[in-house]
């Protein structure tokens, strides 16, 4: 590595794609977000068709750690709120502007899809003489963020949200307000950053007489809202964050070809880890987290040397990825509910079936994508700033998952 001073990156202000495709190089992580995105759904698709996790068929091998797509989700959404503010003055202003332009990128999406997802299922169970367990008030509390049974059911889901992607949004949304406050503190916003993340991963621990742990599943004897600031999922988010940083800094590789190897043995040892389903196993740090950690540090350092290749189509992928990540679910759900009690049960079963829930919900997330994502929420986004009289170019407004 060397840490010769090399040329400022570009602003990472206005549009969201424009963030990750300018002078920084980091088309690759847009493609990364295509990656993960793909991995949930597949195994999504995996688990509706009930396989059996020890299942010996290729499809179950290949995706049934799909579940990795949420830490590398977390990971890329600790790098892109560093890099989309670093030229971003830190004080109240920005910090308004940025948790308003996040949560009206994210909220009414999501929002929408949750009443959708909720009637189509509603209908949909009617129609087999079921009865999905959600009330309109269970709806309320899905888009307001507010996780369900924190104190009784497992972590870092507990029990899903109606739509049940959403369980992360709601560390996402945590993340948001952690970075707002963080803009709170003026040029010492990293030292209020790390402050915080060590108060709840290590301080809130120790508080209740427990070791700190890397172990997701680990609530502490937390039973309130407590219990998700000190998940540790959350130091998934951190090792994003302090990539960023490492971006940002001087810091290189010096040879092209180092660049190349460190990326592609980083690489290979995510596959290791993801389809060998031994050793490491799980969304933590101790199971795909050190891993994805490892690559996309590899990979953000070695851009700085060398361009790394994204293929368009997982570009395009990763700009629909979050409605995609949301989505999908309204083509699983519903079918698979009523399609269960047919005679073409065993057909939903074969993984050829995957392709056309896949191509559907793509479809579905490209139109979701221009009416909800950019049309509605940029709407609505540019409605409040007007109103509160702030410059929609204030924050930034990466697009992240």
């Amino acid at each position: 590595m060397s840490t010769h001073k090399e040329h400022k990156e570009g602003s990472a202000q206005g549009q969201p794609r424009h963030a990750l495709t300018g002078q920084g190089n980091l088309e690759f992580v847009q493609a990364l977000r295509g990656v993960a995105a793909l991995m949930v759904v597949l195994l999504h698709i995996l688990q509706q068709q009930a396989i059996p996790p020890n299942d010996k068929g290729i499809f179950n091998w290949l995706f049934g750690a799909g579940g990795a797509g949420v830490p590398l989700f977390f990971i890329i959404s600790g790098f892109i709120m560093v890099y989309s503010t670093n030229r971003v003055t830190p004080n109240v202003s920005s910090a308004f502007s940025f948790i308003v332009k996040r949560a009206l990128r994210i909220w009414p999406t999501y929002a929408i899809l949750t009443v959708l997802f909720w009637v189509a299922v509603t209908l949909a169970d009617r129609f087999v003489g079921a009865k999905f367990p959600y009330t309109i008030s269970d709806v309320a509390q899905s888009i307001a963020f507010v996780p369900f049974k924190t104190n009784s059911a497992p972590a870092p889901l507990f029990a899903a949200p109606v739509l049940y992607p959403g369980w992360s949004l709601n560390y996402e949304m945590y993340f948001y307000a952690l970075i707002a406050l963080s803009l709170l503190a003026g040029r010492y916003r990293w030292h209020m950053l790390f402050t915080v993340l060590a108060a709840t991963l290590i301080g809130l621990p120790l508080a209740h007489g427990h070791t700190p742990s890397i172990d997701i599943a680990e609530k502490y004897g937390y039973s309130s809202y407590l219990v998700l600031m000190a998940s540790p999922i959350i130091w998934e988010f951190a090792a994003g964050v302090a990539i960023g940083l490492l971006y940002l800094s001087p810091v290189r590789f010096n040879s092209r070809n180092i660049a190349i190897y460190l990326s592609c043995f980083s690489a290979s040892v995510v596959i290791l880890v993801l389809l060998s389903k031994k050793a490491f196993w799980g969304m933590g740090m101790d199971g795909w987290g050190w891993s994805l950690t490892l690559m996309f540090l590899c990979l953000a350092i070695a851009s700085k040397t060398v361009t790394l290749p994204a293929p368009k189509s997982l570009v395009w992928l990763g700009d629909i990825s979050y409605s995609l990540y949301l989505v999908h679910p309204l083509f699983l759900k519903p079918v698979f509910d009523i399609g269960w009690e047919t005679s073409y049960r065993e057909a939903f079963r074969d993984p050829s079936f995957a392709l056309v829930i896949l191509a559907a919900a793509i479809g579905a997330a490209a139109v979701s994508r221009h009416f909800l994502e950019q049309r509605l929420s940029n709407f609505l986004r540019d409605l409040v700033l007007r109103r509160t009289g702030k410059s929609s170019g204030t924050a930034a407004t990466a697009s992240t998952v």
